[in-house]
């Protein structure tokens, strides 16, 4: 009875340690609950999304508007350096660098004031800048919007300040934020943890800016997973935050841990939960996915002879490399591809699409890539070709030729068809006379 009760007993304790470590991992692999009301966390890489929380829900981005904001204006500016000065500016509500009539600053000053301390004067004088009016750019941030496909938002300023007009949602944020972190001007901005202003004639006092992104500078403490730890986290390289009354607390994230980037959009919720919220998402993210790169864009170089051009052949990649994300301990698929070339025309020029990558997961079309020329491929004729002069004058002798050989060919057939006719006559006049 005593070895079958010590049995028993070691029994239980491995299948205790087993079952354990089982809730263990189903308990790690639990979506978090979050006190924010709106919430999405998204894969930069591949755009999917990881986690959502009434992310299609409509809300109010607040000052979270002013990365969308940064981006157009760093899109739609050719010359960051270049010159604006302040005019006819005026009194704006909320956060504000406090720029003052007749000062001067460089697009991309104006634009680290923008993010870095969420100024809303900046926001009104950037858009006035690049479009002429609040009204003109607005319709910029919206067309915008649409093209990366941020269909449940509507701007209607260029800062968040309250608006019943202004509306968005946690998933267009995170597509938003996707695409600013994109650009390297933006990206590098976000990431300031301070910027200062020298004084000058109008204004003579130095600005020196705090970013209000806590994940970059805070000293503060928070209780996360029964400890109390920095809410600065080394990981986490922007983007921006936003209150207001209505809108809550937000905060857009962007951070990157082995080679994996995650935006989380962060919406409606107070003080510093914003940031407990913002890290347990994005630990999540972390914990429980992992990409992997299916296409590489270098392994997939390829040649093809042209024929009359000077370099022989064409020489063309895929647009990017293709990764998918998956829960950790999920095996890959099995993945193929299909090469489809356009018909080609030269010249062309370097990173013109010249066909598509079809991939497909177990004989199943999964994407398509474009397939661009890495250098440019031109014609042994490019001197008559790509000359205009000399294609005008080309053009308008064919032009004289065809219209020259339009012409013979009416004649021609006026001259056969009069022939015809005095052919007619003349025999009706034979047969005439033989009848007398």
């Amino acid at each position: 009875m005593k070895k079958f009760l010590s049995i028993l007993v070691s029994l239980t304790f491995i299948f205790s340690q087993i079952f354990g470590a089982t809730n263990e991992a189903f308990a790690h692999d639990k979506k978090p609950d979050l006190k924010a009301e709106y919430a999405v966390l998204m894969d930069y890489e591949t755009g999917k999304v990881l986690y959502n929380k009434n992310g299609h829900a409509r809300i109010y981005p607040a000052s979270t508007t002013k990365a969308w904001t940064a981006y157009v204006v760093i899109k739609h500016v050719s010359d960051l350096s270049a010159m604006v000065t302040i005019k006819d500016l005026p009194p704006i509500d909320g956060s504000s660098m406090y720029l003052k009539n007749g000062e001067s600053f460089t697009v991309k000053q104006l634009l680290q004031a923008l993010l870095i301390h969420s100024s809303n004067d900046v926001a009104y004088v950037l858009a006035n800048y690049v479009s002429g009016s609040i009204d003109k750019f607005v319709d910029l941030m919206n067309k915008e919007a649409k093209a990366i496909g941020a269909e449940g938002t509507h701007f209607n300023n260029p800062h968040g300040l309250p608006d019943e007009k202004h509306w968005t949602t946690a998933y267009d944020m995170a597509l938003m934020a996707r695409q600013a972190m994109s650009n390297d001007v933006f990206r590098d901005i976000v990431n300031t943890k301070s910027i200062k202003f020298e004084p000058n004639e109008v204004y003579p006092h130095e600005r020196y800016f705090i970013n209000t992104n806590k994940f970059l500078t805070s000293n503060e403490k928070i209780d996360y997973k029964g400890e109390k730890i920095d809410i600065k986290y080394d990981i986490v390289d922007g983007i921006k935050t936003g209150y207001t009354d209505d809108a809550g607390r937000c905060l857009l994230s962007s951070a990157v841990k082995n080679d994996m980037r995650l935006i989380a959009a962060v919406f409606k919720t107070v003080g510093n939960d914003l940031y407990l919220d913002s890290r347990t998402l994005l630990d999540y993210g972390f914990d429980n996915f992992s990409n992997t790169t299916v296409i590489n864009k270098s392994d997939y170089i390829k040649h093809q002879k042209v024929l009359f051009s000077k370099q022989g052949e064409l020489i063309y990649e895929p647009e990017y490399s293709y990764k998918v994300v998956l829960p950790k301990g999920t095996k890959d698929g099995i993945y193929t591809t299909k090469v489809k070339l356009d018909d080609i025309s030269l010249p062309i020029k370097k990173g013109d699409k010249v066909g598509k990558l079809e991939v497909y997961n177990k004989n199943k079309l999964e994407t398509t890539i474009n397939l661009v020329a890495t250098d440019d491929v031109n014609s042994v004729f490019s001197f008559i070709t790509e000359n205009k002069v000399v294609m005008i004058i080309i053009k308008f002798v064919l032009l004289i030729g065809i219209i020259a050989f339009v012409l013979f060919i009416t004649i021609k057939r006026k001259s056969n068809k009069n022939r015809r006719y005095t052919s007619i006559y003349s025999n009706k006049n034979k047969k005439y006379k033989r009848r007398r």
